[in-house]
């Protein structure tokens, strides 16, 4: 069973109305990102912190990882060979993803069940990998409605891992037959096995009549990235904006230039101030 690190938890100020659990990108920590992310300023010269003061703020850490890449043990929510190729050895991320989905799909559980079962109270984001592992834990954890409908999802800097298979799988779009048999022809006959797995009771729901009413298509999700990002290309993101719109999220993305750490980090003010306004706008807050 695969050990996850410590969750650090910043309680709210005030008395609690909401939870944003947030995930750290590769090679971090729950408490290097929280340092890092309460140091980013609004235009108002705030914190996240400090606007969402009745927020309990929660920062779960991953697993230390055997990277391919760089050779090393490193915390890692899954293997990721190349960010040039996400398709690249797709096959040494599968145990990660299914590990850190299962993981999450508890702790959101747990944090809906503190605000007395108000899923809608309840949001869900991350960074880079961060991002990546929560989409997946949205697609996922939604499908027995074990996490009801979340207020909403906040992904920077981000992918969807195995976009094209879940583009096939739970897209509006796909065929009803089944998808393994185009899978057979173009040899991808275990991504889209191990995407059937992870995402086949979300499909099924998605394929009834009322598939419209769905909680996970009533989440909204906001996606932001810099063009300038030197670590995850702006076309990854852009791409997993289309594939969550595809099978029929409502997606608000955003582009930016400028920030810190090349590219990859949220961008001050613009970034944090757009991302507050989702929430409200959304009526999260």
């Amino acid at each position: 069973m695969t050990d996850f690190g410590p969750i650090h938890v910043v309680e709210p100020r005030v008395p609690h109305t909401h939870t944003i659990i947030l995930l750290h990108g590769r090679g971090s920590t729950g408490e290097e990102f929280v340092e890092e992310l309460f140091q980013s300023k609004l235009s108002t010269g705030k914190t996240l912190q400090e606007h969402l003061g009745s927020w309990r703020w929660v920062f779960p850490s991953s697993a230390e990882l055997w990277s391919t890449a760089f050779e090393e043990d490193m915390p890692a929510w899954f293997e990721a060979h190349s960010l040039t190729d996400p398709t690249a050895r797709q096959d040494l991320q599968m145990a990660g993803i299914r590990d850190s989905v299962r993981y999450l799909t508890r702790l959101l559980g747990q944090e809906v069940d503190r605000l007395g079962g108000g899923s809608g109270k309840v949001v869900l984001g991350g960074i880079s990998q961060g991002g990546a592992i929560g989409l997946w834990s949205l697609l996922c954890a939604g499908a027995d409605g074990a996490a009801g409908r979340l207020g909403a999802f906040v992904g920077a800097s981000t992918w969807l891992p195995f976009a094209d298979e879940l583009e096939r799988h739970l897209g509006r779009e796909a065929q009803a037959q089944q998808d393994t048999t185009r899978a057979a022809d173009t040899g991808e006959v275990d991504s889209d096995a191990f995407v059937e797995e992870m995402a086949g009771a979300t499909r099924g729901t998605l394929r009834e009549p009322n598939a419209s009413q769905h909680s996970l298509l009533s989440v909204p999700v906001f996606l932001g990235h810099g063009t300038d990002d030197a670590y995850v290309d702006v076309s990854l993101g852009r791409r997993a904006a289309v594939v969550l719109g595809k099978i029929g999220l409502r997606v608000k993305w955003r582009e930016y230039s400028g920030a810190e750490q090349e590219g990859h980090w949220l961008k001050e003010p613009e970034e944090l101030d757009d991302i507050i306004r989702f929430l409200e706008s959304i009526s999260a807050v």
